[in-house]
């Protein structure tokens, strides 16, 4: 006999009250007929495995240990917002190097600090106790995968810009970069810092 969690169902999540099983999972999808669900926590081993490998990956020596602290803060206490601490971390630290069209550093640093936004959002809203349906959390994926591809040919023409020129006339473009970073780490977690608390 299969036994459903107690409590509302929400849309996307199934929140029991206690910490998942594989067999509670199995239950769940047999009683309510929902598909296949996995459970909330599996979202904060995601991003601790996106966040490590960045931290060592972009992260100049001297702050890996530094950006390794904030993950593992981000996946204790997402409300902290740690996380876009540490995507502005990880993004400043690859300024202070040199880079070119060649480096693939660059391009894994924009796509993994896209991936920690999406992650941490989803933190904040799944808690690890709760079940969820992979089909909730498409169209944020989706417009992951949509974002990335134009961001990446951008990436790439302007490094291939710093490339083709002398330092002196990319300053420029070092400065806009700068700026955008800046706007970017505000315009993420400005929404977030006014979210209602419960």
């Amino acid at each position: 006999m299969t036994r459903a969690t107690d409590g509302p169902v929400v849309p996307g999540t199934l929140d029991a009250p206690a910490a998942p099983r594989a067999g509670d999972a199995v239950a769940v999808e047999s009683a309510l007929g929902i598909g296949r669900v996995f459970p909330g926590w599996w979202l904060r081993v995601a991003f601790g495995a996106v966040a490590v490998a960045l931290c060592l990956a972009e992260a100049e020596t001297q702050w890996v240990a530094v950006a390794l602290v904030l993950a593992a803060l981000a996946i204790a206490m997402p409300r902290w917002l740690t996380a876009w601490f540490l995507i502005g971390l990880l993004a400043f630290t690859v300024l202070l190097r040199d880079q070119s069209v060649g480096d693939w550093r660059p391009y894994v640093l924009i796509a993994g600090a896209h991936a920690l936004h999406v992650l941490a959002s989803w933190m904040l809203v799944v808690s690890p106790r709760a079940l969820v349906h992979p089909a909730s959390l498409w169209p944020s994926a989706r417009r992951f995968l949509l974002i990335q591809a134009p961001v990446q040919l951008v990436a790439a023409g302007a490094l291939a810009l710093t490339t083709a020129f002398s330092r002196a006339s990319v300053l420029w473009l070092a400065a806009v970069s700068a700026a955008a970073l800046v706007v970017l780490v505000i315009a993420l977690a400005g929404p977030l810092l006014r979210r209602p608390r419960d």
